[in-house]
């Protein structure tokens, strides 16, 4: 996962100050306040919705997932425009996904992928976190990756600049950019309410992103694939394959 990922992540439960009728005071604070406090309800964050994509000249990259602190997750990886799209479900140490076979005829190579599509017949493919083939996966499910991986450092006075008022889904907010040479990212917390980050855009390195964050501390919904369409990942490994 590329760190634009989270240029493309973070998240607001901070309260700055006291907020007037139908507004939170946020937009009347400096820049620096404005992004320090996304950075850290994001890392309050107990559970959120992220919605995003990332751009560079291999292609787009679309995510949606739900997850929280516990490494619990539910959500999509999707490769835009004929990359294939992947389902991912984890509950504690159990890891399921679900390749379609775009998916596994483009980002798998061939025999591999055309053989594993065989043996999984639409079914979804189930380990524990720690196997080697899901550790990957696994380990970007759980929300303290993303505030540990993407945003480990505070907003300085000097960071960021004030921009102009925005919507977001139909939620006011106010807008502050950080930009470094040709870098550059705009956070968007929201005016009215908990002041969350409800959106970040930006560019680092070529790469372009967006993400948008919702539904903070909603308990990721908790239902998982029955034994009957599901196929252990070491069977995959075995000659022949599950029946």
């Amino acid at each position: 996962m590329s760190r634009l990922a989270v240029v493309v992540a973070a998240a607001g439960t901070l309260l700055v100050g006291t907020a007037a009728p139908g507004g939170n005071g946020i937009e009347d604070k400096p820049a620096h306040v404005i992004a320090e406090t996304g950075r850290q309800s994001l890392l309050t964050a107990r559970s959120l919705h992220w919605e995003g994509q990332t751009k560079d000249a291999s292609g787009t990259y679309v995510v949606d997932f739900r997850l929280d602190r516990e490494g619990n997750c539910v959500g999509t990886v999707e490769v835009v425009p004929k990359g294939g799209r992947l389902e991912i479900i984890k509950r504690g140490q159990d890891v399921w996904m679900k390749p379609d076979a775009t998916f596994m005829r483009v980002q798998v190579p061939e025999e591999t992928g055309k053989a594993t599509s065989e043996m999984l017949r639409g079914r979804w493919m189930h380990g524990r976190a720690d196997d080697a083939s899901l550790r990957e996966f696994s380990a970007a499910c759980n929300v303290a990756h993303l505030q540990d991986a993407y945003m480990p450092e505070p907003f300085a006075e000097d960071d960021v600049e004030k921009g102009a008022k925005a919507l977001v889904r139909g939620t006011p907010a106010i807008t502050v950019t950080g930009r470094s040479g040709a870098d550059w990212a705009t956070f968007y917390v929201a005016t009215e309410g908990k002041p969350y980050l409800l959106r970040i855009q930006g560019q680092i390195g070529g790469v372009q992103g967006e993400a948008d964050f919702s539904e903070y501390d909603k308990p990721v919904p908790s239902k998982t694939p029955p034994p009957a369409d599901s196929v252990d990942v070491s069977d995959l490994r075995q000659p022949g394959g599950p029946a």
